[in-house]
């Protein structure tokens, strides 16, 4: 399980994705941001095989990624 934290994010509303490193998309949902920007969210990492992999959470004006590496 990976835990997806963001603040200060500009937007209501936005889109959590999991790519592998050949860009396909893993896992996609739809997800809401807090007042004040705040977002939590979780991927389940169980049924997805080892690598490096980019998550990235895009609202309707910003932009956040990061690797995460699954052994």
């Amino acid at each position: 399980m990976i835990h997806v934290n963001a603040s200060k994010l500009k937007g209501k509303s936005g889109v959590l994705r999991l790519f592998d490193v050949e860009g396909r998309v893993v896992v996609e949902r739809e997800v809401d941001v807090m007042g004040g920007g705040y977002f939590t969210g979780e991927i389940n990492m169980n049924e997805i095989a080892s690598g490096v992999y980019i998550v990235s959470l895009t609202t309707e004006q910003d932009k956040l990624q990061g690797k995460i590496l699954k052994f």
